[in-house]
């Protein structure tokens, strides 16, 4: 776990980010938000303090002196490894609430794997190539390629990037009515 960041630290990032002031405020921002957005995406309960944790990390290692080229890149990198870390702590506590309520007699299944099972019941009710298509469009790929991976599936389909996303949208629209529907 990295040390709270630094004036130090996190002049140093804003320097690397732009020479201009102003500038380096705007692309902290705009960095900011995409990593809390990344964050929301991988269902991360608290975005906003994963976000703040990744940017701690980059700025720590710039402060070491570590040449960094594409500092969007790296820090989509450490967010990825923040998120893992926050995946592992957070199977572990549920691992460790399943204990407890076994060793007081009680029967509770935090981290079983029914959890999902209304969403992949509703999954399912849609159509094999809505499936491929929500599948392919929210593949796990790093945050550079996923642009470039949306309009090869835009040109695939002959549609615009647009009409793809309104697709997708609409899709998912109707898999939180069914969820609603269920619940």
């Amino acid at each position: 776990m990295p040390r709270a960041l630094t004036s130090e630290s996190f002049t140093k990032l804003l320097e690397t980010l732009s020479s201009n002031e102003r500038e380096a405020a705007v692309v902290y921002t705009d960095l900011h938000a995409s990593l809390v957005r990344y964050f929301e995406l991988k269902g991360i309960s608290e975005p906003d303090k994963a976000a703040d944790e990744t940017i701690d990390r980059v700025a720590e290692k710039i402060n070491q002196e570590k040449e960094v080229k594409d500092l969007t890149r790296y820090a989509f990198g450490v967010a990825k490894f923040v998120y893992l870390e926050k995946l592992r702590r957070e199977k572990i506590g549920l691992h460790a609430a399943d204990e407890f309520y076994s060793k007081n007699g009680t029967s509770k299944n935090f981290g079983g794997s029914d959890e999902f099972e209304p969403l992949r019941k509703c999954f399912e009710s849609l159509y094999k190539h809505e499936q491929e298509l929500l599948s392919i469009y929210f593949e796990d790929l790093p945050f550079d390629q996923l642009s470039e991976n949306r309009q090869k599936m835009a040109d695939r389909e002959n549609v615009s990037l647009n009409t793809l996303r309104i697709r997708v949208s609409r899709l998912r629209k109707r898999l939180e009515d069914c969820l609603r529907g269920i619940f």
